[in-house]
């Protein structure tokens, strides 16, 4: 199994994803540390603190300049003023928003990358002539991709921690801690994907696996479309961000709830796929066999 694994590490070319990965938390450590959203929060809290110092008008104008970057429209439509701390996070806490979408398309073209290795090189049929378990070939790539998903999960999670380190009280990171209430369920939601994938790829092929994928997601867009011309768009009129955040806040016990049971069912959905994927391998087998 050992081996299967390295096999699938190697058709994504996992040393290169690795360093990629690596180098883009580091890039992003740095960007956190050197544009903190908390320096704001710093001196306002030293002005609290009751220092008796004399400021000049000069001092005075440039501190306003520090703390006040511009006008902004808060959820209630009033406009607010907008320190460059709360900037930084608001322009920093995209990227592991992005990550989140990335993680997406990387694990789809992950699935697709293991599925043609093997096929270019024929290890399916080189791995049916070794004294290997009942099943192990498919068990393998169910494994990786769980194992995959799990490297995403944990990698995303760093990114926030390290965003959350020096954030300051911003809308930024109160939605960021939000998102981070469903974070597994989110990734677990990608095993759901994968677990619809997987059975097209091992059992038809690549270039049928992919012919039924670019079918279905184009029904879903199709679906899409048709309830932008003809569905009720008015429960999208009044939401955003904060009416989500307040939600989560006044639904504690639903998101926790969500957040431990979702996760749940989604494995459950994937290991359903790994049997049903067996079954069908097996009932192939028996066909050709005669």
């Amino acid at each position: 199994m050992a081996g299967l694994l390295y096999k699938d590490f190697v058709g994504i070319r996992g040393r290169r994803v690795l360093l990629l990965m690596l180098g883009c938390t580091l890039a992003f450590l740095g960007l956190r540390f050197l544009f903190p959203g908390n320096v704001e929060a710093g001196i306002s809290g030293a002005a609290k603190a009751g220092m008796d110092t004399v400021v000049s008008p000069d001092s005075t104008e440039s501190m306003a300049a520090i703390t006040s970057f511009g006008l902004v429209e808060n959820e209630a439509g009033e406009l607010v003023g907008i320190t460059v701390g709360e900037l930084r996070d608001s322009l920093l806490v995209m990227l592991p928003m992005l990550f989140i979408i990335v993680s997406l398309s990387l694990l789809s073209s992950w699935i697709a990358a293991i599925c043609r290795h093997d096929e270019i090189n024929r290890t399916k049929q080189y791995t049916a002539a070794l004294p290997l378990a009942e099943n192990a070939y498919i068990a393998s790539k169910y494994l990786f991709i769980g194992i995959a998903v799990y490297f995403l999960f944990s990698l995303n999670s760093i990114w926030i921690i390290i965003f959350q380190s020096v954030a300051g009280e911003t809308n930024s990171a109160e939605c960021l801690r939000t998102v981070s209430q469903f974070l597994m369920s989110f990734y677990g939601f990608l095993l759901v994907l994968a677990s619809v994938e997987l059975p097209f790829f091992l059992t038809l092929g690549v270039k049928k696996g992919m012919l039924v994928k670019t079918a279905l997601i184009e029904g879903a867009a199709f679906l899409g479309a048709a309830y932008l011309f003809f569905g009720n768009l008015g429960i999208f009129k009044n939401f955003n961000i904060y009416m989500f955040v307040s939600w989560c806040e006044r639904h504690f016990i639903a998101v926790v709830l969500i957040s431990v049971l979702s996760p749940i069912a989604e494995l459950m959905i994937f290991w359903l796929s790994y049997r049903i994927t067996c079954r069908i391998n097996q009932n192939r087998e028996a066909g050709i066999n005669g």
